[in-house]
């Protein structure tokens, strides 16, 4: 049966009807929806309300909706971008506080709709915590300011390495701000929170250091280098003179004494009681404790570390070698490091942890000392380079106070080298070879100095030498190696953090001219640099370098770029073998052929003026065995007193048949005034056979002489 046309039309009807509603869902056939409204645009921020201080920074993020375009612009008080008396923001959104207080707004803009922002408040506040860093004996004090503008008295909450208060680790630190150090070493974070922000808080850092007062604990007296010992209140010029002054005893040794010697004061030997002790190494490897007052004519203990290593090199060391670098004390755990070159023994060198009551071995020592790193010499591939046999351990051993190791510079063989161990355990925690992918060179000896360690940070500052025929920068704007450089490495791993090799460098390798001959010292800086070092080599250039810019290495003009270069000496080349002293705005040198100079340091001077260009004031006579490395005694900055050994009698060629060492003291405020020498009293002040290299120490009153075949005691005459 056939449907009627109307029928078939109504069927067709509900049949587009059905398909509709199929297709359109909810829309139904002949219906109708309202269409979607688009979202608006907005913006936020990631914080509406911050707190920031002068000159510090806060990251905000705004977050666009309704747009695909995330476009941002940014303003301060209303100024795209900001200014300085408003603070800045740069186009991610981080904001720089101005260095004044006050409040400010920091608004987002959307880009697709600039009626659209939004906006956060920043209060801008100004305290800092007084001093920035510092350093601090064990179990002493430094008190901490917090300096808030228009507050007397701000309400500061403390802590130390993020614990409140602090604890007997860390040290503690008072509610006024006074903190008392632990025992033991190390670095750690002072923190102040100021009550009317406490989201808000200033850091300083503290280096509890490895000293003792009135002890002489490392080469040249201190990490800084700087030979000046200033707490000798019995020493004076009033009376140190022929008539009041002179040889008190002699402590015979078994061979030659390149140490220099150091002092524990009030140490408890077992058996023997408290003794002020001095601490003498020899080159038969014997470590020697000896009263340093004389009152116990015997060692109160000694220690041999095996048998040396005969040498008989004629311009170096003479006939052996076995203690030849001045060790290192750690008063916190009652413990001398000493590095010693044994025979038959494969490697030659060990590290001794020696208790200084006894002389006894501690933390399972001794350890081997030698390592190895990849390199390349003569166009070789890359391939292992190792510490060699051949090498002389000449530099002071440094312990540095933030890392807690101790580092063994070497030189004097095919390549320069630093080994650093943990002082605790004696393992092996960095190795670095200055001059690992060359031919070799950047020897580490500077006379016998030791690395300056800046005590903050704990980074390592010294100079390189160099090897006849290591020419490594002829004429090229780049150096494969560090030969005739300061370098400034890296405490943890000893990787070069900066460096600068003066603009002659190829001259320097071409004629064995050592920039690293002598060591640097820390000095103080001025406003424009705050961290500066000197130090120079053969040639005599003293060059004052920027620790935070040292220069690196510059061919063609501008050329060094340090801040001063001063010359000394008297020759063209073997000039400066020694390490300089600093006290009291006063540098001293004493170069080979030459007469002790000094010269005025002039903290905030302008650049290059900071050291004077001449002496202030020379001494007499001249010394012909490669000068000396003085030392300093003064009472704070009065009652300065310099000391050092004139060694012009040493004989390289038959060390035994050298004559006598000669010791001299020079007023300090000019050393044109000789105070005393120890030639000029006769047979009664005559020191033991003369060595080089040789440093005096001074402490308590009395003054320390190492020499080839004896330690000598000097002090005030019992009347």
């Amino acid at each position: 049966m056939a449907f009627s046309t109307r029928a078939n039309a109504s069927y067709r009807i509900l049949g587009v009807c059905s398909v509709l509603v199929f297709v359109f869902a909810l829309i139904g056939c002949g219906g109708s929806q309202p269409i979607p409204v688009a979202t608006p645009i907005s913006v936020s921020l990631n914080q509406l309300s911050v707190t920031v201080l002068s000159g510090g920074q806060s990251q905000f993020t705004a977050t666009i909706h309704g747009t695909s375009n995330l476009g941002i612009t940014w303003s301060v008080d209303g100024v795209g971008g900001g200014s300085s008396a408003t603070g800045t923001t740069n186009s991610s959104g981080l904001y720089t506080a101005p260095s004044q207080q006050g409040i400010h707004n920091v608004t987002a803009t959307s880009i697709a709709d600039t009626t659209k922002s939004a906006t956060a408040t920043v209060t801008v506040i100004d305290f800092e915590l007084v001093p920035a860093a510092a350093t601090v004996d064990p179990l002493l004090t430094q008190q901490f300011t917090v300096i808030v503008p228009g507050s007397t008295a701000p309400n500061v909450t403390w802590s130390i390495d993020g614990i409140a208060g602090g604890n007997a680790v860390t040290g503690t630190v008072s509610s006024s701000g006074l903190y008392t150090a632990p025992s033991r070493v190390g670095s750690h974070k002072i923190t102040a929170t100021v009550a009317t922000a406490p989201s808000v808080s200033v850091n300083a850092i503290l280096t509890v250091i490895d000293d003792s007062p009135g002890a002489v604990l490392t080469y040249h007296n201190d990490d800084a280098r700087d030979g000046a010992f200033t707490q000798e209140i019995t020493l004076a010029p009033s009376n140190v003179n022929q008539s009041q002054f002179g040889k008190l005893l002699s402590y015979p040794v078994d061979g030659q004494i390149y140490a220099q010697p150091l002092y524990l004061p009030q140490v408890t030997i077992p058996g023997f009681g408290l003794h002020d002790i001095v601490y003498v190494a020899t080159q038969n490897n014997t470590v020697y404790a000896f009263d340093a007052s004389g009152s116990q004519t015997s060692p109160l203990w000694l220690h041999n570390l095996g048998p040396s290593v005969s040498k008989g090199d004629v311009t170096g060391v003479n006939p052996v070698v076995g203690i030849l670098s001045t060790p290192v004390i750690d008063p916190t755990t009652h413990t001398i490091y000493v590095l010693a070159e044994t025979a038959g023994t494969n490697p030659p060198f060990w590290l001794h942890a020696l208790d200084v009551t006894t002389g006894d071995e501690k933390f399972g020592g001794p350890v081997a000392v030698t390592g190895s790193v990849s390199g390349t010499e003569g166009g070789s591939l890359s391939h292992a380079i190792s510490l060699g046999s051949d090498c002389y351990q000449r530099m002071g051993l440094a312990l540095d106070p933030v890392t807690n190791a101790i580092y063994i510079p070497f030189g004097s063989c095919t390549h320069g080298w630093i080994l650093a161990y943990d002082k605790k355990s004696l393992k092996q925690t960095a190795i670095f070879n200055d001059t690992s992918n060359n031919n070799g060179g950047g020897g580490l000896w500077a006379s016998g100095g030791a690395p300056a360690i800046d005590d903050v940070t704990g980074d390592l500052y010294l100079m390189s030498g160099v090897d006849q025929g290591d020419d490594i920068a002829s004429g090229n704007s780049t150096a494969s190696g560090y030969n005739d450089a300061f370098l400034r490495l890296n405490a943890s791993d000893l990787s070069v953090l900066d460096y600068f090799m003066p603009d002659d460098n190829p001259i320097l390798a071409e004629n064995d001219v050592d920039l690293g001959s002598g060591s640097n010292i820390l000095l103080p800086g001025s406003s424009s640099f705050p961290h500066e070092t000197i130090g120079g080599g053969k040639d005599g250039n003293i060059f004052v370098v920027n620790r935070d810019h040292m220069g690196a290495y510059n061919f063609e003009p501008p050329l060094d770029d340090v801040i001063q270069v001063v010359h000394t000496g008297t020759r063209q080349y073997d000039n400066i073998f020694s390490t300089p002293v600093y006290w009291n705005g006063n540098v001293y040198y004493h170069c080979n052929q030459d007469v002790l100079r000094a010269f005025s340091w002039t903290v905030n001077a302008a650049a290059g003026l900071q050291l004077s260009a001449q002496p202030t004031s020379l001494a007499n006579p001249i010394y012909t065995m490669h000068g000396a490395t003085a030392s300093l005694s003064a009472n704070g900055v009065v009652n300065g007193i310099i000391w050092d050994i004139d060694n012009s009698n040493y004989d390289q060629n038959i060390p035994a048949q050298s004559g006598p060492s000669v010791l001299h003291a020079y007023d300090a405020t000019n050393v044109a005034v000789e105070l005393y020498n120890s030639s000029e009293a006769g047979d009664r002040d005559t020191a033991g056979l003369a060595l080089k290299f040789t440093v005096p120490t001074i402490a308590g009153g009395r003054v320390f002489v190492p020499t080839s075949t004896e330690l000598d005691v000097y002090g005030l005459l019992t009347p």
